[in-house]
């Protein structure tokens, strides 16, 4: 049954070029799995399957989509397991729950952090600066500073450039991690992010960029 899940995730997925492919999935599934292997009180079924399935039906790929719930009532599960699936992919992503997540199931928890770890580390400034570009936006612009202030209405529809998005969303993710395997392997990622902007402020010649980081990390971390 997850193989068929992943030939039906693949189909739809493998041309997606926004940093939410294919690619993108088979890591959240081993983020899930390794994670798994310590949270085993944790409906591992239900987590693959919603681990496969995740990204099927986002409002940046699909935003009016009912794909995944089609799909799952092709497998003749019972219905409490399809909505257990549905209701745990339904719980995560930083755009619905923002930096302070609050989750009804460890199924949820698990899920959560295998997709957001990767979103951070080496990986997530790929996939950031891959999406930036899909939408058009610009990669840096030294006068325009992260809003912090905004909600994640305000979030959800911003253009500002990609490096703004690190401190929108990534350098946040750290401290919305549930499990202790996924808070240890969010902080080495964590830390090379922050290692990175360091680097790309230096490069760029832009020390008040630098001020900022360091005022922004004594802030929110």
């Amino acid at each position: 049954m997850l193989e068929k899940t992943y030939q039906f995730v693949k189909q739809i997925m493998e041309k997606e070029s926004s940093g939410h492919g294919v690619d993108h999935i088979e890591r959240v599934y081993h983020n899930a799995e390794k994670i798994l292997s310590y949270e085993k009180e944790a409906d591992a079924f239900v987590v693959l399957m919603a681990a496969l399935l995740h990204d099927v039906d986002d409002y940046k790929i699909n935003p009016d989509g009912q794909r995944a719930n089609n799909f799952l009532h092709t497998l003749n599960l019972p219905e409490n397991k399809i909505q257990q699936i549905l209701t745990t992919i339904d719980a995560i992503g930083f755009s619905k729950s923002g930096a302070n997540p609050k989750f009804d199931t460890l199924e949820q928890m698990v899920l959560s952090d295998a997709d957001k770890l990767d979103a951070i580390g080496a990986i997530g400034i790929c996939r950031t600066i891959a999406y930036n570009t899909a939408k058009h936006r610009p990669l840096f612009k030294p006068d325009f500073f992260p809003d912090e202030n905004q909600t994640l209405e305000q979030y959800k529809q911003a253009q500002d450039p990609c490096i703004n998005h690190f401190f929108d969303k990534l350098l946040k993710l750290k401290n919305t991690m549930q499990t202790q395997t996924a808070k240890k392997m969010a902080q080495e990622r964590h830390d090379f992010l922050v290692a990175f902007l360091r680097e790309f402020f230096t490069e760029m010649g832009t020390p008040q960029w630098s001020e900022y980081l360091d005022g922004w990390l004594t802030r929110h971390i």
